[in-house]
């Protein structure tokens, strides 16, 4: 059984927007909370411009070996370490694929979605499905934003392409997986894994702006496989978004390792 009360508790001391998807796999039991309300994507807009990425490469159109200049204007803050690096250096577009996802590094996003371009993003976002999904701006361009031109997408859609990237079905099934595996080593922690055991297996891509924090993940139990999607927006804190994240993924993972 899912805990679903256990989790509309915790969301009821929370002020500010939320949603949540919740599906087992292994069971075929689905709870959620607000899934088509759409919010400010964040850095979960990284993984279908990574599915992009892919796509391109399998169609011949990019070389993930390939080296690649930074442009300049790619070069922001938040999250990532290439800002900080040589301008000089010459990732590969593998390279910055993976920093994308396990550091959400933005220059690396910024660059790729300049070698993949925004429209072959939101084509490929149609094609899976996902209908409140769109990216309309490089990261960290508050301008873009503030104009109205933002990144957003749904509870519901990252938790469909969650599932489908488990069936293989995003792409192809070895792009599918490679983003599987891009997501394990995701290296920002604090939210949905943050009061799991540490040898728990999690696949998952984090986003936060000021007074928003999300993650969306999928669970690799030894018996269960699950997904787990959590949005919050106009929040009192970004720390209370990131509180209430781990305190919901706790509550799932105690119901549903020992179901």
């Amino acid at each position: 059984m899912l805990p679903e009360k256990e989790i509309l508790s915790v969301l009821g001391q929370l002020a500010g927007s939320v949603a949540v998807y919740l599906e087992d796999m292994t069971a075929q039991e689905l709870f959620t909370v607000n899934p088509e309300r759409t919010f400010p994507a964040a850095s979960t807009i990284k993984i279908p411009l990574l599915a992009a990425v892919l796509e391109s490469a399998e169609t011949g159109k990019l070389d993930l070996n390939e080296a690649t200049a930074i442009a300049h204007a790619n070069r922001v803050g938040g999250a990532g370490v290439l800002s900080e690096l040589s301008p000089n250096l010459r990732p590969t577009v593998r390279d910055l694929a993976t920093l994308m996802i396990i550091q959400s590094d933005n220059t690396a996003a910024n660059q790729l979605i300049d070698l993949v371009g925004m429209e072959t993003v939101n084509a490929l976002c149609r094609k899976l499905g996902l209908k409140h999904t769109v990216l309309q701006r490089k990261m960290m361009d508050f301008e873009a934003a503030r104009a109205g031109r933002d990144n957003f997408t749904s509870a519901a859609d990252l938790g469909r392409l969650l599932k489908l990237l488990l069936e293989g079905k995003v792409v192809s099934s070895a792009a599918s997986a490679l983003i599987i595996d891009l997501m394990k080593r995701q290296q920002h922690r604090n939210k949905l894994p943050a009061y799991l055991p540490a040898d728990i297996l999690i696949a998952h891509k984090t986003g936060d702006l000021p007074n928003l924090e999300h993650d969306a993940g999928i669970f690799f139990l030894p018996k269960r496989t699950y997904t787990l999607v959590v949005l919050t927006d106009r929040l009192p804190s970004n720390r209370a978004g990131i509180e209430t994240i781990a305190r919901i993924s706790e509550i799932v993972f105690t119901a549903l390792a020992t179901a």
